[in-house]
């Protein structure tokens, strides 16, 4: 799938930037100094374990460290690490685990405003035989070579990060002539397999452009994907759906336009229209940035969250980063086959809601109705909240985001009708950044893993895992840390649902990474692998299998 031949694309001057020596001068001071750090501490880990810094984190603390904020959210770059860099486990990782664990997120945040702008880096943790190894490199999008090019300048506006409406106009406005890039190609968010041996990877975004071909050997960025179709529109989300043939599932959007729901086969560059949906609040469409499929629907969910067209083109503000909040408008939830039949698709409406992700939808047994669970905000205030100045301040209350859940009539003209699914909420409060075994997608399932809260908190600071039917979870928390995605890989010889591994990077209270790896039926930790460094905030990860 998304195969193409353009060679890697990279510049005299980011190859110097990070030089594998290390010792070349770079034009940020701060970004030397790390660097320099960097090599001294690579040296200790290959000896022995790095030591930790003195943090004073009294263990029934809950807010993370100030050390592990700052390296959370560092404005320093993260230098790259091309060579595989031995790690101490200490505990152990399960033999049978043999494949890489590979993470997309920010390797920076120098020159930004929100914890979605950063520029992306894969950050890859090799296992095999209970040893580790690590990787870390840049994806060199063109948004980022343009920043690096311009000494630290965006030439693209990013999520919350946006230059003087004066210089962005001109790059939107030809962008949406079709006359060039208008939208940051910036490939931050997600990563995944591109092919079935798992060689090569795509690191991918929320605008089109972004999506960009990886080497899943050395992270070496290979090429930008050219779709070779005529399907309109600038924007996708970020969570692109394989189904079990290969196939891939999206929607992309546009403004003045419509959500176009797509399947692009394997191994080819073009993709096929399953359907075209009208927007509801033209021109704005509604931000889409995950999207559940069951058996044999897709489900484009149209909340109450839509884009602020004034906010878009830098010439106005909005009350949410770029967008507007109308719950009186409701959400509306088109449900469209994957067989293409455009008769039998269906719109439901339901009540307003905000999320970022799903953890799964399904068809009933008696074929009914569907059941879409996810983490449901009342509002987007946590948007605002993801403003860095307001994470490094760590003032705020985290934003409650119950595991909830929608059922949709497959039939008739009822509306769908949302209801909790764990009996105390207060077990875990915020929940986001889900996962579930993935040989379960779009099929009835039991558990689903999260970051969580421990309360008191501002923003994650644990890992839940939820169990759906009888509405409990566990909770894996430890003083002075910040967890991000939890990633569920299944044993091989599963006897369940829940046998397997759930792996997580950590910050550590004392400003330095770990892998950590906790038995997904226990929930209880097996084992970590150390960084010498810290790795900044990232989001969603993939496991692709030794072959």
């Amino acid at each position: 799938m998304l195969e193409v031949g353009a060679s890697h694309r990279t510049s005299s001057s980011i190859r110097t930037y990070f030089a594998h020596s290390r010792t070349t001068q770079v034009p940020f001071p701060r970004l030397r100094s790390r660097q320099q750090r960097h090599r001294t501490e690579k040296l200790v880990t290959q000896a022995q374990a790095a030591p930790a810094m003195a943090v004073e984190q009294k263990a029934t603390d809950t807010a993370p460290s100030r050390a592990a904020i700052d390296a959370a959210l560092t404005t320093d770059f993260s230098p790259e690490q091309v060579e595989r860099l031995p790690l101490k486990v200490s505990g152990s990782i399960p033999a049978w685990l043999h494949g890489d664990y590979i993470r997309n997120g920010p390797g920076t945040f120098k020159g930004m405003k929100h914890l979605f702008d950063g520029y992306g880096m894969l950050v890859k943790f090799s296992i095999k035989d209970g040893n580790v190894t690590t990787q870390q490199r840049f994806v060199q999008s063109n948004a980022y070579l343009k920043f690096i090019e311009r000494g630290g300048k965006l030439k693209y506006n990013e999520f919350g990060t946006a230059r003087p409406a004066l210089e962005s106009l001109p790059v939107i406005a030809a962008g949406l002539l079709g006359l060039g890039q208008g939208f940051t190609d910036n490939a931050t968010v997600n990563v995944f397999p591109s092919n079935a041996d798992g060689s090569e990877l795509l690191a991918v975004t929320e605008s089109v452009r972004g999506t960009y071909r990886m080497d899943t050997n050395t992270l070496a960025t290979k090429s930008q994907e050219k779709f070779t179709d005529n399907i309109k529109g600038d924007l996708n989300t970020a969570h692109p759906k394989l189904l079990p043939n290969g196939d891939t599932i999206n929607i992309v959007v546009g403004f003045g336009d419509s959500y176009k729901v797509v399947r692009q086969r394997r191994e080819e560059h073009s993709r096929e229209e399953i359907a075209k949906i009208p927007l509801s609040q033209y021109p704005a469409p509604s931000w889409i940035h995950d999207f559940p499929v069951t058996k044999n629907y897709v489900i484009v969910p149209e909340t109450p969250i839509y884009f602020n067209m004034l906010a878009a083109l830098t010439i106005g503000s909005a009350p949410y980063v770029q967008f507007d909040w109308k719950p009186e408008t409701g959400s509306l939830l088109h449900l469209v086959p994957l067989d293409g039949d455009k008769s039998k698709i269906r719109h439901v409406k339901a009540p307003p809601y905000f999320t970022f992700h799903y953890f799964n939808a399904y068809e009933t047994d008696d074929g009914k109705s569907i059941h879409m669970d996810f983490s449901n905000f009342e509002q987007p205030e946590m948007l605002n909240a993801m403003y860095l100045d307001n994470m490094r301040a760590s003032k705020s209350s985290v934003c409650p985001s119950p595991v909830t859940r929608l059922t949709l009539p497959l039939s008739g003209d009822g509306e769908a009708t949302m209801s909790k699914l764990m009996k105390n909420d207060a077990e875990y409060t915020f929940s986001e950044l889900p996962r579930i075994n993935p040989h379960y997608k779009g099929q009835q399932y039991r558990y689903g893993y999260s970051v969580s809260s421990k309360l008191p908190a501002s923003f994650g600071n644990a890992l839940s895992k939820f169990d759906m039917q009888e509405g409990t979870s566990k909770q894996w928390f430890e003083a002075g840390c910040i967890p991000v995605e939890p990633l569920m890989v299944p044993s091989p010889d599963a006897k369940s649902e829940d046998d397997g591994v759930v792996l997580s990077i950590v910050m550590g209270a004392d400003g330095k990474s770990f892998l950590l790896c906790l038995d997904a039926k226990t929930f209880e930790e097996l084992g970590r692998a150390h960084l010498p460094y810290g790795i900044p905030y990232g989001f969603h990860a993939s496991f692709v299998p030794a072959h």
